[in-house]
């Protein structure tokens, strides 16, 4: 490092010396410095400035930043002092903060020397700190006499300093931006108490919150924390000198009341900073003698994680060196470097955290990260000079520069003059002036950029981009669920801007400029929504511009109740004359002609042009082409005023052109622009066109010259009608050949967009080489749906085209092309738009001939309705991955019943084919997790990425919602009578009757412990103030709460009002029997049986309402009390805030507490829960029935019935999925995934209360519905040996045969005590099977299978004697036959035991000393020698009797060897060789006793694949070991035991070791075959061509691979649906020797068979 500073250094002088006005530093000086004397006392003493001034950036660095000096003048040594600037960002500021009497350059200079200024001219030096910014901060602390007189204190110099740090500009005026990166405060003495007073003051400060949040470090150099007896010394000497004492050294007294407040709030900040303290060790020169300034002990902090050392040096020393040498400096400036090494780093990671933020919202927000082309599209069209006056206008710059409140201005105007170019005007001038403003442009014609959702996701997009606090709760608010590209306008609104935006702390006001609002499908509804910006804490500033409609003028005065409005009106054509006076002279200026003619046609045209822009522009377009004055003349006088004949003239022009083909080119122009889904390209449009109009040579001048000025052609090459009234007059009736009739267009575009796709010419390959150069095609594949739902037909046609398109060879292309192209989610579009189709032609057929009817077709339409959402649902992670997938690799997981199963050209040559239990149609339960024996369930909890379950005793189970794999058990301790998750589901809160527990999810860590030091018992709990509070809701009538993380570790009162009910005659409240919180916590309902459900105000104590519900439907009269009625439970609605509930009486209901707005309807409930994005809400009933319902019609979309009892619900947090939990013959938790759901997910309709008042009936038949049957899950599997059979163990204790064929099963028994069976084992002559039950239980059966294709009548099972053994509650953990099924061995936690099933007696039992867990295989070679495989060894044991196989051979030791270092040398039993040759290799470790072990044999008995897992299960990260078996030979007689014998294995590359999820077998030639993590079946190549070396070991030539994600030593076979994938059901799955795989699910078995020597994708590619 000094070698790398003296380079530095010189190459600064060197490059200095060109110039002779900088000052280069000077070389090292002697250690000795002058000692200050005298006056100087104890701190700095300032000197004359000197006469030259000081660079304040090294000279090397000036080329590349701009050069900076201090000015002599003591006035500027104030304040904030930029005095480095690094030439690349910086990534850290420093600032420097002197003391008592000291200066902010000469404090740091020795003997005041300029030219040892370190800060500024070493530091920057430093490699670890060239990208830090320095700076030096200034404050009048002289206390000499003769200096001028400060009252001011410490509080007053810390309060000086934030202000500089947080206003504080350069010489140009721009601001410095601190706080923005991580800051660091160097102090000297009183300089350190000056920065602990304004960490403590600008911590409550809104001003400075984010200021004092950004400082990571102080380094303390000698500074008084508890202060210094000289401080009083200083005050007499300055009253002796006839001055007064100063506030600021009062305040230096040991122990003053000051320093002990400052010390005492401090150390609750002190934790969050790195502390770095020095102390001095030398005496200072004080008048006549030294003495000690600070003793250590005031000049150490005293914080646990604080770092302290000693300098050798006084008071004023500490701070002042003589050279980069100087042993102080070196210590001072390592600590610096660290800090900022470690600063560094984290800002290096947050900005790849950034870059990955930014990938994650441009997928979240696809259609809106780039917004700009509307914005530069009008820009285009600006001509300088125009638009200013706006800025000029009535309120704009109040709008633009008051700071605080939500101001609104409305800018309404006739249509064509000019509004959308203003508005990008303002959007460019709010930019220039680094207001950073948000904008949507409104476009009728364009379905992206007309509906109010798209307009949240766009400004939310834009905010997300510049502020760093929105886009982290944007996409943890992702994280959680939240489907922005989903959600309707209500939820986006309320999740990301009342929710988020609005609650944040933001002083700067957000811009929004929108324009054509009356262009927006729902411009009241975006209204109402901006009504509610009066909450935001936030200030807002919204810009609005449109034409004057009824629709909007009385939103807008609906919102200036709330929010201040501008109206700047504008209907006359005084506003903008002079902007369209300059287009014209601009325009005009480019004519030719005599400046006479120019000057009559800018007269001509400014007197008819009445502000509107459209009108002129068409004008001068025409005049452009007029060859003579009087051609201009008579265009002029012919060109219409009205816009409305002008449209007639226009039209007049396209239906006179000379040739029919161009009409007819201009008709299909005009429907394809005014159709269209969106804009469309140059290039889509020609393709469109090409059926009709092939070889269209230069389409952009062809639509210039037939359509009569009608479409426009932009910058960027896409199409578009020229404005709205062009399209609002086509679309007029009328006898003409160019009207519109806007449904028939759109059936006929269907009918082409579709039949693109049935163009012969669409192969696989085009749509994976060409699909590019192909964009119509992807238009139609993602439009025609669109077009479908808005032609409202049900014609013929139609249906022809669809059925030919479903039924052929189309649909595998379509889906093949939507896959590669990311755009899956068109499907759920299609389905609803099939369903409406067919349900239209239905309807219309009811007055047909039944003859006439096309029933089989509108079948199959409709079974595609149901698919198309199924394939969403089931095959979309991997169809977006491997999208030629859909060729043979999704339609045999598809139910036999539906289309895509049927669908011949889904299918291909690779042979595969689904057997076995096999759904007859798609179901709606995704999965089912069986909760063990004897847990008994009481509450359900979803969020995040976890579902958990509260049971007896404090047991919380949880799982991962996505995989169901169980992912922690958290154990309260005790009885816990609630729980709550977090959004995230990374907190979970248990209250417990003793103690209150706060965990962390997934690991299982207490974050935080309180007693329940309450007489109550918590009903409800919940987090609010961003998880940093969490409320409860108590059966004693109370809300108490606590803060997490705060000293008081106590639950408190809310407040001692709530829920003191009044006492009356008719009702009584008692204990509550439900407490909820709305979705904010500021309100509180709790529901009595003896009370009216009542709603109070969390911050005031007081009840808001009570639900006395309306009169005049039919109730029980039992039920009614006084106008009251009881509800047993409620929830709230987390967006409008309605509260859902059900009452005695058997109707639900939903009631607003601040409108009093009611509604319900009847059924049967006794829980209800509602959905996160307000949208649904479940109810369900003891009797096992669950309805979901649609909030805002309050009609059920979906229904399900059982026979169990239902305890509790839960959404999911996409609210696409359904929890229960359910008690019957199995306790069980199920998800759900009914089409109804993803059909309703679907939907554009806001969330609102446009339903009748009155109650709506309900019929059931209107919704979708199913049961459940009950079923006994399958919990054990083996396949038979020959594969042609395999056995089955259920929950319920039965042991099945099922043929592989799928077509028969056989009871072979069950148990008598009804317990899960979790062993199932055949002997290899695959007559003998055996299984055990979890209670120790042994069933041994002979099994006579004479047609394997027909078990039922063929079969002959014979019970046998079995086993009885004393376990002394020991698991089995392994059953396993001898090879030739004379011997069973028997294998417990501690022992094993050997039956004979000959003389049906116990042969033998040995407990294992070690205690290891073991894989037990029987030896592959020798059929008397049982292999004992475990963690790090394997011991080999004698069938007979179950002994070490001659004692000699005690056990192996497995080594691992990468691959290319296999051994070769024979070392046989030399340990010490051995031992040599494994040094010199990368040796993986034998890993702990408690990994899990698994083998397999390969079917030449060569090798045996050992895998090691840490986890329960074999899916997860693990080792693998290849051992040839050779190696385990029985090893000569007469060895010690002690000896210990080292395996020569190989291991599997680590690319193909991380792929491997579930290992599943090794086929022949050494295939090994895995499932991997995207449950894709893959095989590989073990040890390329295995052979035997001579030495007895395995070949050291490995396979060829290239060790990336392209190996082609992977082969990929087919893929097992996600849904397939839940609970256990991965861990049970096995596959035969013919390589079928045999998969449980629930009570089903399947047997997957495929040509696995025919590979379906080598890996890393997409294609077949």
């Amino acid at each position: 490092m000094h070698r790398l500073f003296r380079r530095h250094r010189s190459q600064g002088s060197e490059s200095a010396g060109d110039n002779s006005s900088q000052t280069t530093p000077a070389e090292p000086i002697a250690a000795d410095r002058k000692r200050s004397t005298g006056s100087d006392f104890i701190f700095d003493r300032p000197s004359p400035p000197p006469s030259n001034q000081i660079p304040l950036i090294p000279p090397d660095r000036g080329s590349n930043s701009s050069l900076r000096t201090l000015s002599p003048s003591l006035k500027t040594s104030l304040g904030l002092h930029l005095v480095y600037q690094p030439s690349s960002k910086s990534c850290v500021d420093i600032v420097f903060i002197h003391g008592l009497g000291g200066d902010s350059r000469k404090t740091w200079s020795r003997d005041h020397n300029p030219e040892l200024f370190w800060p500024a001219l070493w530091l920057p030096l430093e490699t670890e700190l060239e990208r830090a910014r320095i700076f030096t901060f200034g404050y009048n602390a002289n206390f000499r006499p003769g200096e001028a007189r400060s009252m001011a204190s410490i509080t007053d110099f810390a309060k000086e300093l934030l202000f500089d740090l947080q206003f504080g500009k350069t010489n140009d005026g721009e601001k410095f931006g601190i706080g923005e990166t991580p800051l660091i405060f160097v102090t000297h003495s009183m300089g350190g108490l000056l920065a602990k007073k304004a960490c403590l003051l600008g911590q409550n400060d809104e001003h400075y919150k984010a200021l004092v949040r950004s400082i990571s470090a102080i380094l303390f150099l000698s500074t008084p924390h508890r202060g210094s007896n000289l401080a009083e010394i200083l005050n007499k000497i300055l009253v002796a000198s006839f001055q007064s004492a100063r506030n600021f050294i009062t305040d230096l007294n040991r122990s003053s009341m000051v320093l002990e407040e400052i010390n005492e709030q401090f150390r609750h900040i002190a934790p969050r900073l790195s502390i770095w303290s020095f102390y001095e060790t030398l005496p200072t020169l004080i008048g006549p003698r030294k003495m000690m300034v600070l003793e250590k002990d005031s000049a150490i902090l005293g914080s646990s994680e604080e770092i302290s050392r000693p300098l050798y040096a006084d008071h004023h020393g500490v701070c002042k060196y003589s050279s980069p040498e100087d042993a102080n400096y070196v210590s001072v400036r390592n600590a610096l470097g660290t800090l900022v090494e470690e600063i560094t780093r984290k800002v290096d990671v947050s900005a790849d955290q950034a870059t990955d933020d930014f990938q994650t919202l441009q997928g979240l927000f696809p259609f809106f990260f780039e917004h700009d082309d509307d914005l530069n599209k009008y820009n285009r069209l600006w001509i300088e000079g125009t638009c200013e006056w706006i800025l000029g206008e009535n309120g704009m710059s109040d709008w633009i520069s008051t700071p605080e409140g939500c101001h609104l201005i409305w800018f309404s105007a006739a249509p064509a003059s000019g509004k959308s170019v203003l508005s990008a005007y303002i959007v460019t001038a709010l930019q220039q002036q680094d207001l950073a403003p948000q904008y949507f442009f409104f476009n009728f014609g364009d379905q992206h950029k007309r509906s109010v959702a798209n307009l949240l996701r766009s400004i939310a997009c834009q905010i997300a981009k510049e502020n760093s606090a929105f886009r982290r709760g944007l996409l943890d608010l992702s994280k959680q669920g939240l489907r922005v590209e989903k959600a309707d306008a209500s939820v986006i609104w309320h999740k990301l801007y009342e929710c988020l935006l609005f609650k944040m702390e933001y002083r700067r006001p957000f811009f929004w400029v929108i324009d054509a609002l009356d262009e927006c499908d729902s411009p009241k509804l975006l209204l109402d929504l901006i009504r509610t910006c009066s909450s935001s804490s936030v200030p807002l500033r919204i810009f609005i511009a449109s034409r004057q409609t009824e629709t909007i003028q009385m939103g807008v005065a609906k919102a200036a109740r709330s929010l201040r409005l501008t109206k700047l009106e504008k209907h006359s054509s005084d506003h903008n004359a002079r902007d369209i006076q300059r287009l014209v002279e601009q325009e005009v200026g480019h004519m030719r002609g005599s400046e006479q003619i120019k000057d009559l046609v800018i007269q001509k045209i400014l007197a008819r042009a009445e502000g509107n822009f459209l009108w002129t522009r068409l004008v001068l377009e025409e005049i452009v082409y007029c060859h003579t004055a009087s051609g201009i003349q008579e265009t002029l006088d012919e060109f219409p005023s009205d816009m409305h004949k002008l449209y007639d003239r226009m039209e007049h022009a396209i239906l006179k052109l000379p040739h029919n083909s161009s009409r007819l080119l201009a008709k299909a122009l005009l429907r394809w622009t005014m159709g269209a889904r969106r804009p469309m390209s140059l290039r889509e449009l020609s393709q469109a066109l090409e059926p009709d109009f092939p070889e269209i040579l230069d389409l952009k001048r062809t639509i210039s010259g037939v359509c009569g000025q009608f479409i426009r052609v932009d910058a960027s090459d896409y199409v578009a009608m020229i404005h709205r009234t062009a399209r609002e007059y086509l679309v007029q009736p009328r006898e003409t050949e160019l009207f519109v009739d806007v449904q028939a267009n759109h059936e006929a575009l269907c009918i082409k967009t579709v039949s693109a796709l049935l163009d012969s010419r669409i192969t696989s390959d085009t749509i994976d080489n060409d699909a590019a150069s192909q964009s119509y095609l992807l238009y139609a594949a993602t439009s025609w749906m669109y077009h479908l739902k808005a032609s409202k037909s049900g014609s013929g046609e139609l249906l022809d085209v669809l059925v030919r398109f479903f039924d052929g060879g189309a649909f595998p292309l379509w889906m093949h092309l939507l896959s590669r192209t990311s755009h899956l989610d068109v499907l759920m579009k299609a389905s609803k738009s099939l369903a409406s189709f067919v349900a239209l032609v239905r309807k219309e057929d009811a007055s047909k001939n039944p003859l006439l009817r096309r029933i089989s077709d509108l079948q199959l339409l409709d079974q595609w309705a149901v698919d198309l959402i199924r394939i969403v649902a089931k095959f979309s992670i991997s169809l977006l991955k491997y999208p030629r997938a859909i060729y043979g690799l999704v339609s045999p997981f598809s139910p036999e019943t539906s289309a895509l199963h049927q669908q011949p050209y889904c299918k291909n040559d690779r042979d595969l084919c689904v057997v076995g239990d096999l759904d007859s149609a798609w179901t709606d339960r995704l999965a089912r997790i069986s909760l063990p024996d004897g847990f008994e369930a009481y509450k359900l909890a979803c969020a995040g990425d976890y579902v958990a379950v509260l049971g007896a005793n404090g047991r919380i189970v949880v799982w991962d919602s996505q995989t169901f794999m169980e992912v922690h058990v958290v154990e309260h301790g005790e009885p816990v009578t609630s729980i709550v998750l977090n959004a995230q589901g990374d907190k979970l809160a248990t209250y417990g009757l003793q103690t209150t527990k706060l965990w962390a999810i997934p690991s299982g860590g207490i974050l935080y412990s309180l007693s329940s030091n309450v007489e109550a018992r918590a009903i409800t709990l919940s987090f609010t103030n961003s998880d940093k509070r969490i409320l409860a809701g108590f059966d004693d009538r109370a809300v108490r709460f606590f803060d997490v993380g705060q000293t008081e570790n106590q639950w408190r009162y809310v407040h001692p009002t709530l829920f003191k009910e009044p006492l009356t005659a008719e009702a009584a409240a008692n204990s509550p029997t439900c407490v909820a919180f709305s979705r904010d916590g500021s309100y509180a309902g709790v529901a009595y049986r003896g009370f009216p459900l009542s709603i109070w105000s969390l911050e005031t104590g007081v009840c808001i309402n009570r639900c006395n519900r309306a009169q005049g439907t039919n109730f029980f009269a039992d039920q009614y009390t006084a106008g009251w009625y009881v509800t047993w439970r409620f929830v709230w609605n987390p967006v409008t805030d309605h509260v859902i509930g059900f009452y005695a009486d058997g109707f639900v209901f939903k009631w607003h507490p601040l409108t009093g707005e009611h509604q319900e309807a009847q059924a049967h409930a006794n829980d209800v829960t509602a959905s996160s994005d307000g949208k649904l809400f479940l109810s369900s009933t003891s009797t096992g029935i669950f309805k979901v319902w649609g909030f805002t019609d309050f009609s059920v979309i979906y229904q399900l019935s059982s026979d169990d009892l239902l305890i509790g619900l839960a959404f999911s947090p996409d609210c696409l999925r359904l929890y229960d939990l359910r008690c019957g013959m199995v306790n069980s938790v199920n998800a759900w995934e009914p089409n109804s759901l993803l059909r309703f997910s679907d939907t554009d309709e806001p969330v609102s209360d446009l339903a009748s008042e009155t109650a709506i009936s309900m019929s059931v038949g209107q919704a979708s519905e199913a049961r459940l049957e009950q079923f006994e899950a399958i919990s054990a599997l083996a396949a038979c040996p020959n594969g042609k059979c395999v056995g089955v163990g259920t929950d319920d204790g039965s042991v099945q045969l099922r043929s592989t064929n799928g077509s028969d099963t056989v009871e072979v028994g069950k148990f008598n005590n009804f317990m899960e069976v979790n062993h199932l084992a055949w002997s290899q002559s695959s007559q003998h099977m055996v299984a055990a039950d979890l209670s120790g239980d042994i069933m041994l059966s002979h099994i006579e299978i004479i047609d394997y294709g027909h078990l039922n009548e063929t079969t002959k099972i014979t019970s046998l004697k079995s086993p009885k053994l004393d376990l002394d509650d020991q698991v089995i953990h392994e059953i396993l036959f001898s090879p030739d099924s004379s011997l069973l061995l028997i294998v417990a936690s501690q022992s094993g035991h050997i039956w004979s099933l000959k003389d049906t007696s116990l042969r033998a039992s040995e407990t294992f000393a070690d205690g290891k867990l073991r894989k037990w295989v029987s030896h592959p070679t020798h059929a008397e020698l049982l292999l004992g495989i475990g963690s790090a060894d394997v011991r080999v044991f004698g069938w007979q009797d179950l002994l070490d196989c001659r004692k000699p051979i005690s056990y192996l030791h497995i080594h691992s060897v990468p691959q290319d270092k296999v051994l070769n040398s024979n070392f046989n039993g030399d340990v010490e060789m051995a031992t040599k040759l494994l040094k010199s290799t990368n040796i993986i470790a034998p890993g702990p006793t408690s990994e899990k072990v698994r083998a397999i044999v390969t079917q030449d008995h060569k090798y045996v694949l050992v895998r090691l897992s840490s986890n329960d299960s074999f899916t997860g990260f693990g080792r693998f070991f290849i051992l040839p078996m050779s190696e385990l030979e029985p090893i000569r007689t007469g060895v010690n035991q002690t000896d210990t014998f080292l395996i020569r294995s190989a291991t599997i590359p680590d690319h193909v070791r991380s792929r491997v999820r579930i290992a599943l077998a090794i086929l022949p030639g050494d295939r090994f075959v895995f499932l991997d993590w995207d449950l894709w079946v893959n095989s590989y190549t073990m040890v390329g061509h295995a052979h035997q070396s001579a030495s007895g070991g395995i070949s050291s030539k490995p396979p060829k691979h290239h060790g990336n994600e392209g190996d082609e030593s992977i082969q990929r076979h087919f893929f097992i649906p996600d849904d397939w994938a839940m609970g256990g059901s991965l861990d049970l799955c096995c596959m035969t020797a013919d390589g079928t795989l045999i998969y449980p699910r629930d009570d089903k078995l399947s047997m997957i068979k495929a040509n696995l020597n025919i590979p379906a994708f080598r890996r890393g590619s997409s294609t077949l």
